[in-house]
């Protein structure tokens, strides 16, 4: 179970880099901004998912 939150933490990390260096320092454009997002998203879902999993 733990494997999956590192996963999901990799992810929102991974996304909110990618937010913040297409804001800040690239301006690399929608895709790039849509791409991030929704490995945000990803992560958050993932974890979303393996924490319900435990309250169980």
């Amino acid at each position: 179970m733990g494997s999956i939150r590192l996963v999901a933490f990799v992810l929102i990390f991974i996304g909110t880099l990618g937010l913040l260096a297409n804001e800040f320092i690239a301006r690399w454009g929608r895709a790039a901004t849509l791409a991030s997002a929704a490995l945000n998203m990803a992560g958050l879902a993932i974890l979303w998912f393996s924490l319900r999993r435990d309250e169980r």
